[in-house]
């Protein structure tokens, strides 16, 4: 059974898919990818917090031994870039860790979305 919430674009959504996800890997016998999908999801969400207006959507399923977590927010315009942050800089290195944890992760948009995903191998 797929996880498909839908969070206001407040503070309180990285909690909560955090929260979302811990039950969903946990009822599905994964507990050991919980850190890691908690970690990648709270950045996502994040960025959506920052960058896009409205509720931000998540879904995520296993499938072929991989977790695959979207992030759907309303800033299509605005995709995710990794970038190298300055040692002195207090954020900016989200994209960047996402990609050092996730196995692969990529991004769609059309007019009205945008979809930032990451698989995780089981």
């Amino acid at each position: 059974m797929p996880l498909d919430k839908t969070l206001p674009n407040d503070s309180s959504a990285p909690a909560e898919v955090r929260r979302a996800l811990a039950g969903f890997l946990t009822g599905s016998g994964l507990p050991q990818l919980i850190d890691d999908a908690q970690l990648l999801a709270s950045e996502l969400v994040t960025n959506a917090i920052r960058h896009a207006r409205g509720p931000i959507g998540v879904h995520a399923h296993i499938r072929d031994g991989v977790l695959h977590l979207e992030v759907r927010d309303s800033a299509a315009d605005c995709p995710p870039v990794p970038r190298q942050a300055n040692p002195e800089e207090m954020g900016g290195r989200g994209m960047e860790l996402v990609s050092k944890v996730a196995s692969r992760w990529g991004w769609r948009a059309d007019k009205q979305c945008k979809i930032v995903w990451v698989d995780l191998r089981l």
